[in-house]
């Protein structure tokens, strides 16, 4: 009985702790580290029940305006697109050279040794130019002195004996006397032959050749490592140094009389060099194309008004030679291109301006000489009368003068001057 009793006092206490123990959630608990004071560390809060959805407001539809009219209608420029604010405040990257002579003359250095894209055509033209100019300072003479004598006939002593003395050439038959216009050159030559074949030639050449390259490469070299040159830059110094040569070469001979083959080829190969040093120092590494183009157009114009020249003096009977008259075509050209120099310092014409007066210059004075040689008659026009070279002449004038001051280059490019609201109308020539 006793046992009874005590078991039911048993569970009674057991069923008064289950009710009084808190139901267990089912939500995840959340544990917390220590030392958080604004987080509970009990468990976390049931997620809130979803809001009901609000109904969108009906849509309304505008109708679209009407295009304006041709006569209003206008035109928006959209600016472009701004960076985003993270890269409003950045700068672009910029791709600086570093390093020592990295930059040259405003340009980035192309090579560690060539500076600039004209620096190769620049040293192949001055080596070249140097070294077969020093070649032909002792190829040419010898080859004029070991040819059949010519020229008239002058009196001298040789051997104390007064003979006749070809102006140039050799005559086997007086080897002595050629041998005594350059007898350091020319000592121990035995025949014409050997003046220009033996071994004091042949070693003339090989030293000659090789000191001139070297000196033209060195020269060169040191040059286009510190300045910059453009490939027109380059093949400008080449027209100049024709140029040059042509003048000192021309004026040499004429002054000699035809008579000294060595001074007018060691003048020849200076005026060379001259008027490649001349276009390097004064045209710059950068020269403009029109620049370039007027002064060899002026050096080329000279030339051939001069031969005009020349054809009107001899065929009116004028006391002049061929080798005269050839010199004075060589001599000319650098007065043109001179002058024209000159004119780029006040004058800026463009460049297709330069070339189209050219080119309606020489079809107008060729097709005039042409015309009048015929019309006079094919065997004495050309030779005999001097009309079809002053025709020619003053077409191929007439012709560049007027398609360089009345053609209008503006008309070419309808959004320059002279369009309606510029308020400037009037064609201006750049002369």
């Amino acid at each position: 009985m006793q046992r009874i009793i005590v078991l039911g006092l048993v569970l009674s206490a057991s069923l008064a702790i289950a009710q009084g123990t808190p139901d267990i959630p089912s939500e995840k608990v959340v544990i917390v580290p220590m030392g958080d004071p604004l987080v509970d560390a009990g468990v976390s809060e049931a997620p809130p029940s979803p809001q009901p959805e609000q109904p969108l407001p009906p849509l309304t539809l505008t109708p679209e305006p009407p295009p304006p009219q041709p006569d209003t209608r206008t035109l928006e420029a959209l600016p472009p697109p701004l960076p985003p604010p993270e890269q409003l405040d950045q700068n672009p990257p910029q791709v600086v050279p570093t390093g020592p002579g990295a930059l040259i003359d405003g340009h980035p250095r192309e090579g560690a040794f060539l500076s600039g894209p004209g620096s190769l055509t620049f040293l192949m033209h001055h080596t070249l130019m140097t070294g077969f100019g020093v070649l032909g300072t002792q190829l040419i003479p010898r080859a004029i002195d070991a040819g059949p004598a010519h020229g008239p006939i002058m009196g001298g002593p040789i051997e104390n004996q007064f003979v006749d003395i070809p102006a140039g050439g050799c005559d086997p038959a007086n080897l002595q006397a050629s041998i005594d216009r350059h007898p350091e050159a020319y000592k121990g030559v035995k025949s014409c032959s050997e003046i220009v074949t033996g071994e004091g030639a042949r070693l003339a050449y090989l030293t000659g050749t090789l000191l001139g390259a070297g000196i033209g490469f060195t020269s060169a070299a040191i040059w286009q490592f510190n300045n910059w040159i453009s490939h027109r830059s380059a093949n400008f110094g080449i027209l100049s140094s024709l140029i040059g040569g042509m003048f000192l070469g021309g004026f040499t001979d004429l002054v000699t009389g035809h008579g000294d083959a060595y001074a007018t080829s060691w003048m020849t190969m200076i005026g060379s060099s001259a008027g490649a040093w001349l276009a390097a120092i004064v045209g710059g590494g950068d020269i403009a194309l029109n620049k370039a183009t007027l002064i060899i157009s002026g050096a080329a114009w000279a030339a051939i008004y001069t031969a005009l020249i020349v054809a009107i003096v001899a065929t009116t009977g004028g006391a002049i030679t061929a080798r005269s008259g050839l010199d004075a075509v060589m001599l000319v050209p650098a007065f043109g291109a001179g002058v024209m120099a000159l004119a780029t310092l006040k004058f800026n014409p463009s460049t297709a301006q330069i070339i189209r007066a050219n080119i309606f210059g020489a079809i107008v004075g060729g097709a005039v000489l042409v015309l009048s040689g015929l019309l006079l008659g094919p065997a004495t026009g050309f030779t005999r009368s001097p009309v079809p070279y002053i025709l020619a002449g003053v077409g191929a004038i007439g012709a560049k003068t007027l398609v360089s001051l009345l053609w209008a280059d503006a008309a070419e490019n309808p959004t320059t001057a002279g369009l309606p609201g510029s308020g400037d109308r009037k064609y201006r020539s750049v002369w």
